[in-house]
């Protein structure tokens, strides 16, 4: 058994210009996944022995403004927690009459995933499949323009999102963008399962839901879902609902490779700012 050690250093995140498509409320925020996508190299690097495929208990506390800077100035908090998992959280500093840190992001490496749930149905747009209730479909334009209005770089879902009962079931597609870690699949595939879930969220919770979390992931053949230019299916299914929160089983399939992500906890961020617009509320 290792030792508990919690190394924390400061480092520079850098600012590209397409990270500005990432918006929330009229400010540039930076994606969750490209933060755990900056942890995961980071860990890597320095613990090469870590399974950074397998990935448990990340929590997103707070939203990080992107400056108009090249740069922003981070801290990385590295807590070793035995010799198989590993705890990495991206901090900021908030400067005033006492300045303190602010935690944003933080994931565990190394996690067994043992909750990560394979979804057994197949895509929706493929023909019946045993869930209840009417299939309905919104095309991808009208997600992004009214529903999740990021700009163009993180428009992942492609063609039609297909909701039926408690699942969503739809395409993405892998932008040309770069990412830090190769052992990791192209991180916005995840953002656009996550946009899969949002959307379903909308049609019946009456806020619009964020990511805040989630249980475990684990990835199979992470190359294989690197490839610019490629469509990827997706699939989300809803496993719990409160009045304030949802939670949600995402699964992400191309060629020979998977991700499985399960809990992934979706609730309202904006303190009731953003509300779901009136035709997806009433939704067919």
């Amino acid at each position: 058994m290792t030792e508990p050690m919690v190394e924390r250093f400061e480092t520079a995140f850098p600012v590209r210009p397409w990270l500005r498509d990432h918006h929330f409320l009229g400010q540039a925020v930076l994606p969750m996944v490209t933060a755990i996508d900056f942890l995961a190299a980071l860990t890597l690097e320095k613990f090469p022995e870590i399974d950074g495929t397998r990935l448990e208990k990340a929590i997103f506390q707070k939203l990080l403004v992107i400056s108009e800077n090249d740069s922003l100035p981070v801290f990385v908090e590295l807590e070793r927690l035995d010799d198989k998992r590993l705890r990495a959280a991206l901090l900021t500093k908030k400067s005033g009459a006492v300045s303190r840190l602010l935690r944003h992001a933080e994931v565990v490496f190394g996690g067994e995933a043992n909750a990560a749930t394979e979804l057994s149905f197949p895509a929706a747009a493929h023909g019946t499949n045993g869930i209840k209730g009417p299939r309905r479909a919104v095309a991808s334009e009208k997600i992004y323009t009214e529903l999740v209005p990021f700009g163009k770089n993180f428009q992942t879902l492609h063609g039609k999102l297909y909701l039926q009962g408690d699942t969503a079931s739809g395409t993405l597609i892998a932008p040309d963008l770069p990412f830090s870690c190769r052992a990791l699949p192209n991180p916005f595939l995840l953002d656009g399962a996550m946009h899969a879930a949002c959307v379903h969220g909308q049609t019946f919770c009456g806020f619009v839901p964020f990511p805040a979390g989630f249980a475990a992931m684990k990835v199979k053949n992470a190359h294989s879902l690197q490839k610019p230019g490629r469509l990827y299916q997706t699939h989300c299914r809803l496993t719990e609902k409160t009045v304030n929160e949802l939670r949600y089983d995402l699964r992400i399939d191309g060629d020979d490779g998977a991700i499985e992500l399960s809990s992934l906890v979706m609730r309202d961020i904006s303190g009731g700012a953003l509300q779901p617009p009136l035709w997806i509320r009433q939704f067919p």
